[in-house]
């Protein structure tokens, strides 16, 4: 186990530790009520579901803009609880009926709050998901054409292949499944294209880079007949 990995398990023990040492030493748990049984786990339940928090959140490359909510609700409802439940064991009712009541409403309204953040953050993770998908051909194609041109010393072979950097570079980024096999497919000739970039073969360059032009623009052709 990594030395930051043992740190940050002493850190989060830190409250089960001491809370639990104030409990038996401040306490008589022998004595305990039942109703004191219960306040006790729904603390450590609360306590726990805050460590898990992590776990419960999407991983993608803007976690960020979706974390600090289910942070939020899971702290909150740690610390609303740590102070109903320590209230209810220092008056330790004599029935459960008042105890289990006040905790299930506690917890059923922070994770009923904490269930609608995380499908609403799944939503929102799809959203994003899709967008980058979608920007992947513009940006990665007209990345690649980009580098291309560079190599190409040939003065018309390279206004062909700036032809087609500049259609795909202005094209527009949004996407829908119709198109994703002409977006693979003008991904698979432009793969072809640095190939014979590589071999300084003129004529197929200018081939190559008129077939890409031709489904570029059938690509985009259909996208806009699809957003009538």
């Amino acid at each position: 186990m990594k030395r930051v990995n043992i740190l940050w398990l002493l850190l989060n023990s830190l409250f089960l530790i001491v809370f639990n040492l104030l409990f038996f030493m401040l306490g008589d748990a022998g004595a305990a009520k039942t109703s004191v049984w219960i306040s006790y786990g729904f603390i450590h339940i609360a306590y726990f579901v805050l460590l898990a928090t992590p776990y419960l959140i999407r991983r993608g490359s803007a976690d960020y803009m979706y974390r600090r909510p289910p942070y939020m609700v899971t702290t909150t409802w740690f610390l609303v609880e740590l102070v109903t439940g320590v209230t209810l064991i220092l008056i330790a009712p004599e029935t459960t009926k008042t105890t289990i009541i006040i905790q299930v409403i506690l917890a059923a309204i922070f994770l009923a709050w904490l269930l609608i953040l995380l499908i609403a953050n799944e939503h929102t993770a799809d959203s994003v998901e899709r967008r980058e998908a979608e920007l992947q051909y513009v940006k990665e194609s007209s990345a690649k054409l980009q580098s291309l041109l560079q190599q190409i010393t040939d003065r018309p072979t390279a206004k062909k292949v700036e032809r087609v950097y500049d259609l795909i570079y202005s094209s527009p980024s949004r996407s829908n499944a119709n198109i994703h096999s002409l977006e693979q497919e003008i991904i698979s000739e432009i793969e072809q294209l640095e190939n014979v970039v590589g071999q300084n073969d003129t004529e197929q360059i200018i081939s190559i880079a008129d077939k890409i032009y031709q489904l570029a623009d059938e690509r985009n052709r259909l996208l806009k007949l699809g957003n009538k």
